[in-house]
């Protein structure tokens, strides 16, 4: 038995579920599909910035203290 969604809130253009505005939402076989991205927080976005800094400051200590090694190794 077929149904008909001709006129269904979802086909409804500006609705946000027809996949036109970029929701992340389409509809396929009849069903609502979400395509949006996990959402994170702001606390969440800062921590792991904050992570990744304290990464990269690691790393460029580590390559500072192989090339003063290198430096003191060839004189």
């Amino acid at each position: 038995m077929k149904v008909n969604l001709s006129n269904s809130i979802y086909q409804e253009k500006g609705s946000g579920f027809n996949g036109s505005s970029g929701s992340g939402l389409t509809i396929k076989d009849g069903m609502l599909i979400n395509n949006r991205p996990d959402g994170v927080t702001g606390i969440a976005h800062m921590a792991n910035a904050r992570k990744q800094m304290k990464q990269s400051m690691k790393v460029e200590t580590m390559s500072d203290a192989v090339a003063l090694g290198n430096m003191k190794s060839c004189h």
